[in-house]
């Protein structure tokens, strides 16, 4: 493990994709994940809606198993509801706005893949966040125990699944990147050990 500055080289490597097709795109989206940190801690500047359906609109892009798109998003940027939210997490203490994700915890014919489509969505949205300037946190394990507190607190009916939050807002930390494997210690090719 190493915790330098950018352990992982090829992140940052120059992306040119076939025939230099994808270079800037590709550059953008290298930058932003090199860029992403979980915020904890935000200024009290709001975030303007159309930024926070931006966002979503990231989410909405991500996969679906079967393309089932099982998922819902409650936007939270009334400072009285998210004042009344608070409590589900500390991550939320000083955030200016929220989304979380709601799922329908319901099965394909090939399996369930519903708390996948919501991670591939959160993702999306993370990435969105700081293309667009802002910061962000997953707050998914804390969420559990305040699920029916968040439940009853935005009216979400009993069929959905209150799974995610992401708060929202201009970050009042600047977080360093934390230690992350280095991709050539986990990578193998062909067939594991090689």
């Amino acid at each position: 493990m190493s915790d330098g500055p950018s352990v992982n080289s090829r992140l940052r490597q120059g992306y040119g994709g076939q025939a230099g097709q994808a270079g800037g795109l590709a550059e953008s989206v290298f930058r932003a994940i090199d860029a992403r940190r979980s915020v904890r801690k935000f200024t009290p500047e709001p975030v303007p809606r159309d930024v926070l359906e931006r966002i979503v609109a990231a989410g909405v892009e991500a996969p679906s198993g079967c393309n089932m798109q099982l998922r819902q998003y409650i936007i939270i940027d009334d400072p009285a509801v998210m004042d009344k939210i608070r409590p589900a997490s500390s991550v939320l203490a000083t955030a200016p706005a929220a989304i979380v994700i709601l799922m329908e915890p319901k099965g394909t014919k090939y399996g369930e893949f519903w708390m996948q489509d919501a991670s591939a969505a959160m993702e999306n949205m993370l990435l969105a966040a700081v293309a667009l300037g802002y910061a962000a946190c997953w707050v998914e394990g804390g969420v559990r125990p305040s699920e029916d507190f968040l439940r009853s607190a935005l009216g979400v009916p009993e069929h959905l699944r209150v799974w995610s939050l992401l708060p929202v807002g201009k970050a009042a930390e600047e977080p360093k990147r934390p230690p992350k494997d280095d991709p050539a210690d986990i990578t193998h090719y062909n067939a594991f050990g090689k």
